[in-house]
């Protein structure tokens, strides 16, 4: 009996606490063409934090560059100051792309 009421419990947690989308995003993203280009995605409240790091074009030395994003429809949506950005993950490669640039994730 007490099983079946942790069970219940456990259900009533897990429904009021509802499933958010876009986890297969989180984690560490290496350029398909560059292993210096890289993307570390994370979970930022109620949306995503992406920190892209790679070579400074002046200087040629790392950095980084905190970016929020958003999950919607399917895609993180990336406020840049070029516009917004699409991520997706390509079904096919698995693959990380904004359509010009692909990533592949790193266990």
């Amino acid at each position: 009996m007490k099983a079946v009421i942790c069970l219940a419990v456990l259900m009533v947690f897990l429904a009021g606490c509802g499933v958010k989308g876009g986890g297969e995003y989180v984690g560490r993203w290496v350029n398909v063409q560059y292993d210096d280009y890289r993307l570390n995605i994370e979970r930022n409240g109620e949306g995503f934090m992406v920190r892209d790091s790679h070579p400074s074009p002046a200087t040629g030395k790392p950095e980084t560059k905190n970016i929020p994003a958003t999950y919607k429809e399917g895609q993180l949506l990336i406020a840049t100051d070029f516009g917004n950005v699409a991520l997706a993950i390509d079904k096919a490669s698995g693959h990380l792309t904004n359509g010009k640039t692909e990533y592949r994730k790193v266990p």
